[in-house]
Parts: C-alpha cells; structure tokens; sequence
C-alpha cells in the first residue's frame, strides 16, 4: 500500500508530502511589529497613536498632573508695583544715581530772593553800617541845600495858614533833582557791592564808597534822575500816570547794573536794560512788585525794616540779573 491513511504516522521510507502554494508568485506577508510590553504595575497606559486628550475642565489639572516643582521650589509671588503698576508688570524704576535726583529747578525770582537773605545774614552788620552812614550823608547834603535856599519853608513855599507847601516850583524841581542824584549815585555804590557777593567775593565797607568809572556812573544818574523828574509830572495823571512811571521804572531797572558791571555807556545801558526786561518780561515784573512789596513793609517798620529791605533787594536783583544774562552766580560767602 502505498498511501497513508489519516492518523497513521508515515513511515521512513516514504517521501515528505510537499506544500501546496496556490499562488506561488504572490509576496511574503510583512511580520507584525512586536507587541509593546506591558506597562509597570501603577504606571499610567500609552495613549494610542493619534490620541488627543480632551481639553481639561476649568479648576482642573491637565492631563499627566501638574509638573513637579522646579529646583529649589517655586520662586515667590510677584510683590505689588509702584501705583499705577501691576505686579510683574513694567520692570522696576531705575535706582537713582549717585547723590540723588536733582532738585526741581527753582524759580528765578525765589531764588533771588533767597540769595538775598542769605546774603544779608552773611554780611549784614555791614550793609547796616553803610546804610546808616550814606543816611547821615545825604541829611547833611540836603540840609546844606535847604540852607542854601533859605531853609525848608522859603524852598518849598507856604500856605496861607502857615504850613509848608510842595508846588511845582523850580525851587522844588531842583532840590527833588539834586536829592535823585545823590540817591542814584548812592545806589551805584551799593550796586558795586552787591555785584561783589554774586562774584563770590568778600565785601568790605569801603566798597560802599567806591565809584569807579564815575564818569559813566554821574551821567546815567543824571538821565535817570531826569527821567524821574518828568515821570514824577507825569503821576499826576491819574491811573495812566502811574502806569508810565512804572512802566519806565521797570524798564530802567538794570541800568545801573549795565554800567557798573559791564561798563556801559548810559544810552547803552539803558538800552540794554530795556531788551533784557524785555525778554524775560513776566519774571521781571513779578520780581519788581515783590521788590517793591518788600521794601514797602519794611519802610512801614518805623523805617527800621528799611536797613534790611534794601540790602536784600539789591542783592537779589544782582542774582537776578546775572542769572537772567546765563552767568554763573557763587554762592554766599
């Protein structure tokens, strides 16, 4: 027999069956890719591929947990800003530099005034002292020229009743005339002075007494006195008589300093008074009505207040000149 019935072991000396291919041209299946191996025990699953998580819901962690914390913990909560910031928002202000942030620029006119006083409780026994010696000065110069016009009533003239009038004699021009002279002579002096302190120099009490280019000095107090004597008619006018005289005055204001300190012509002193008065007008007529409310109190003071007024005006309106022209002011010695 030469078949092997099912069941039966084939025998040595028959031949293997051979393996029947229906399609002998077809490929060789691919092999499946290994299985993953089994995750720990505890740890989570891998999602499959193309697996995305649904969005976590709001309060909830997403999905694997939060993430450890970093090295060393978390950093600390964001401390409040300055206001107007919000915390981690605009970085920081810068530290300020060395020394500090500058002071807010001060006003030219409380700045003079300031450097006034200061200047004033520096030096002040000795303005007092030329004060007081150009006062017994100018007495004796106007009592001499009363004298010279037969005394105080016969100058000025008298009324009916027996009091003294002031009409506008030339008796009276004159006396007015030679009295602003002598007061603009006067307060040349005390100008070179004050222009010595914003130098940064010490003053002496020879230095109210001094009159350099006095040529200059004599003929810019002259036009000053003449202009002064014409504005004085001119106050009589009421309202707009007043506004001319002070209009002129505040024009006039840094006539002197020109002449003492830069040595100017008059007319060129003048007129350099008027363009810097001029340029810097709302300051210069704000300090001229301090100056003026100034020296008022202190002529109210039994006159007293006067010895410290006028120093201190005429030293702020050195500083404020100065400053005004851009020039460096030292301070008080």
């Amino acid at each position: 027999m030469s078949e092997n019935p099912g069941g039966t072991p084939p025998r040595d000396d028959e031949p293997a069956p051979k393996a029947v291919n229906p399609e002998p041209d077809a490929p060789a299946p691919a092999p499946e890719p290994p299985a993953p191996p089994a995750p720990a025990y505890g740890a989570p699953a891998e999602p499959p591929a193309g697996y995305t998580p649904p969005a976590p819901e709001y309060g909830q962690p997403a999905a694997g947990g939060y993430p450890p914390p970093p090295q060393g913990g978390y950093p600390p909560p964001p401390q409040a800003g300055p206001y107007g910031q919000a915390p981690g928002g605009y970085p920081a202000a810068p530290p300020p530099p060395a020394g500090g942030f500058p002071a807010a620029p001060q006003s030219p006119i409380g700045a003079a005034i300031s450097y006034g006083w200061n200047a004033f409780t520096r030096s002040g026994g000795i303005f007092v002292l030329a004060t007081l010696t150009w006062l017994i000065i100018s007495a004796v110069v106007l009592t001499l020229v009363l004298v010279g016009f037969g005394g105080f009533a016969s100058a000025f003239g008298t009324n009916d009743n027996g009091t003294v009038s002031f009409g506008l004699s030339f008796t009276f021009i004159l006396i007015i005339g030679i009295f602003s002279l002598v007061f603009y002579l006067v307060e040349a002096a005390f100008v070179r002075a004050a222009l010595k302190v914003t130098y940064g120099q010490r003053l002496e009490f020879a230095d109210f007494f001094k009159f350099e280019n006095a040529t200059n000095v004599l003929i810019t107090a002259l036009l000053i006195a003449g202009i002064n004597l014409v504005l004085g008619l001119v106050t009589w006018i009421p309202l707009i008589g007043q506004v001319v005289s002070l209009a002129a005055n505040l024009a006039l204001l840094f006539t002197l300093w020109f002449v003492v300190d830069k040595n100017l012509s008059p007319i060129d002193a003048i007129k350099a008074s008027f363009e810097l008065v001029r340029a810097n007008l709302s300051t210069t007529i704000l300090f001229y009505l301090l100056a003026a409310v100034i020296l008022f109190v202190g002529f109210l003071l039994c006159g007293l207040g006067s010895l410290v007024a006028i120093p201190v005006v005429l030293v702020a309106t050195s500083y404020l000149y100065r400053n005004l022209l851009g020039e460096p002011v030292a301070p008080v010695q």
